[in-house]
């Protein structure tokens, strides 16, 4: 413990009454070891046995009265206050922290969808891109070299609808 602290935690336990034995002794042991601190202690100690010896002070008969009086006028004035524009225009607004923070929520929740939405397109995007790379490759353009010819033929006659079902029965 500080040795200020010591001596003044004694100081304090004199003012509340007399100190016991052991605290008796360690405060001149106390100042035994700090000898400068002497005449403080003394001026202390009797300032409490002066103040000890005044008579208390008398009630009066209606203290109790007054004091509820004192109460009630101080809480009628408090009612009675005009109150600053700012005070009743911040009065209807209790609301607005609660507002706040459900936009807050509101906000960060749709800030999760649009990233769910996004994160759910970029997957399939890349599990389409991955389709397109599996496919064979298109056919050469030789193949296609003749396709002009080809769609400038006449149209030839329809195909025989009766001779296709026996052939696929």
């Amino acid at each position: 413990m500080n040795e200020n602290s010591l001596y003044d935690r004694l100081r304090e336990l004199s003012w509340r009454g007399a100190l016991t034995g052991a605290e008796e002794a360690e405060l001149r042991a106390w100042l035994a070891a700090h000898p400068e601190a002497q005449s403080d202690w003394e001026a202390e100690s009797g300032l409490n046995e002066a103040l000890a010896r005044l008579p208390d002070a008398p009630v009066p008969s209606n203290f109790t009265a007054r004091v509820m009086q004192a109460f009630e006028r101080e809480a009628d004035a408090a009612r009675r206050a005009p109150t600053l524009w700012w005070q009743s225009w911040q009065a209807g607004l209790s609301w607005l922290p609660k507002a706040a923070v459900a936009a807050v929520v509101l906000g960060a929740g749709l800030f999760a969808y649009h990233h769910h939405l996004q994160t759910t397109r970029r997957t399939e995007m890349a599990r389409s891109v991955v389709v397109v790379a599996d496919v064979f490759s298109l056919p050469s353009p030789e193949i296609l070299k003749d396709f002009d010819v080809i769609c400038a033929l006449p149209p030839g006659p329809p195909a025989d609808e009766e001779l296709i079902n026996v052939l696929l029965k």
